[in-house]
């Protein structure tokens, strides 16, 4: 994407804030383009002259966009596409991850994902206080998220709705505690602050 975008603001499958800039380069789009991009197929910019419109700002409700760019030149002919699936937010959910004494566990792998759309995910790792921070996440949206640590085979995870959470508090169990193929809500290694 980024031989073909600069400064686009954007991380593909992945996380981002609703304010979203494009910029092309000058040879993509030139005064005989036609510039189109599509969300969920419903049309945000369609322009004739996008040369005019350079730089784009486009401001994306909360929730997973699935971005269609087309530019067609007749003249010089060439067209380009590209699609962009991302989720766009303005909550933010601090989770913390703690071993099965409470006490808080520094660098552990923690993955956030969309339920309903899964390659839409982060990876961080937490820092001394156990902690990491996700930002830009769609409001009212279910989210999956795991905190794995492969030196103790211990593991927890959670799947809530971001509307009712901004902090969530994740026990460290054994893995082999955890069935992989189901989640269950009454299980009692995660608890929610």
């Amino acid at each position: 994407m980024s031989k073909f975008l600069i400064n686009s603001g954007i991380t593909i499958n992945s996380f981002n804030s609703p304010i979203v800039y494009l910029t092309f380069n000058t040879y993509i789009v030139d005064p005989s383009s036609i510039l189109s991009i599509i969300d969920n197929n419903a049309i945000l910019v369609q322009s004739f002259k996008p040369s005019e419109l350079l730089p784009i700002k486009m401001i994306l409700p909360d929730g997973f966009h699935h971005l269609d760019i087309l530019i067609i030149d007749e003249i010089q002919n060439y067209e380009f596409y590209q699609e962009i699936d991302i989720s766009t937010g303005t909550h933010s959910l601090l989770v913390t991850i703690l071993d099965q004494q409470y006490k808080p566990v520094e660098n552990i792998s923690v993955h956030l994902e969309l339920v309903d759309y899964s390659h839409i995910n982060l990876k961080h790792y937490t820092n001394h206080l156990g902690e990491f921070i996700f930002h830009h996440l769609p409001r009212h949206t279910q989210v999956y998220i795991e905190g794995i640590c492969m030196n103790s085979k211990r593991y927890a995870f959670i799947e809530i709705d971001t509307l009712y959470y901004r902090n969530i508090t994740l026990i460290l169990n054994d893995m082999s505690t955890y069935h992989y193929d189901e989640y269950d809500s009454l299980d009692q290694g995660y608890y929610a602050i």
